[in-house]
C-alpha cells in the first residue's frame, strides 16, 4: 500500500478520525517546536483543536494566509466559520487523546498559567525513527508553516489571543 493510500485511509472520516488527530498534534508540536529537545511546551491544549482543522484542510491555509483584515467572501467565511465550530466541539476530544499520547510517553503534560490550561510538549526521542519526517504529511508540515508565518507566536499565544487573530480579525463571529 503505498504513503497516499494509507493517508487516504486516515482521511477516511476526517472530522472524526482519532489518528488523523493524532498524527495532526504530533505534527503541530514538532513543527512549531514544541519538544523535549527545545524543552518548549505549547501552551494551551485547547488550541490544538483549532489548529488540527485548520491544517488539515488546504482551504482553511489559504484563507487565512491570504485574508488582510477585510470582510471575507461568504465561502471564505463559511469555511472558517466551519473551521471554528469544528474546533468548539473538539476540544474534549483533544484532551482525552493528550491523556492517552501522555500514558504512551509521546507527550508531557503540565499545568498552565491560568486554572483551564494544560500546556503540551511533544516527547520526540520516544517517537520511532524517522516518523515525524515520512513524506506522507509534508502537506500539514508546510500548512502548519504557512498559518504560523501569519500568526506568529503561535505556540506561546492565549486561546483567546489565537482565536482572535484567526476567527474575529477574519469577520468570523465567536463564542465560548
Amino acid at each position: 500500500m503505498s504513503d497516499l493510500n494509507a493517508k487516504k485511509r486516515l482521511m477516511y472520516l476526517s472530522g472524526e478520525d482519532f489518528y488523523l488527530y493524532c498524527y495532526s498534534i504530533l505534527v503541530i508540536l514538532d513543527s512549531l517546536g514544541c519538544h523535549d529537545g527545545n524543552d518548549k511546551y505549547f501552551r494551551d491544549y485547547r488550541k490544538l483543536a483549532f489548529l488540527i482543522d485548520i491544517i488539515s484542510n488546504d482551504k482553511n491555509v489559504y484563507v487565512i494566509s491570504h485574508a488582510v483584515g477585510k470582510e471575507l467572501n461568504p465561502k471564505d467565511y463559511e469555511c472558517l466559520l466551519d473551521s471554528y465550530s469544528s474546533g468548539l466541539t473538539r476540544r474534549s476530544e483533544i484532551l482525552k487523546l493528550l491523556f492517552v499520547l501522555e500514558k504512551r510517553g509521546y507527550v508531557v503534560l503540565k499545568r498552565g498559567r491560568k486554572i483551564q490550561e494544560i500546556d503540551v510538549m511533544l516527547r520526540k526521542n520516544n517517537l520511532p525513527d524517522n516518523f515525524l519526517g515520512e513524506p506522507i504529511f509534508e502537506s500539514e508540515y508546510k500548512n502548519i508553516k504557512s498559518v504560523s508565518q501569519k500568526v506568529r507566536r503561535l505556540a506561546s499565544l492565549t486561546l483567546e489571543t489565537m482565536l482572535k487573530k484567526i476567527y474575529v480579525d477574519n469577520g468570523v463571529k465567536i463564542w465560548g
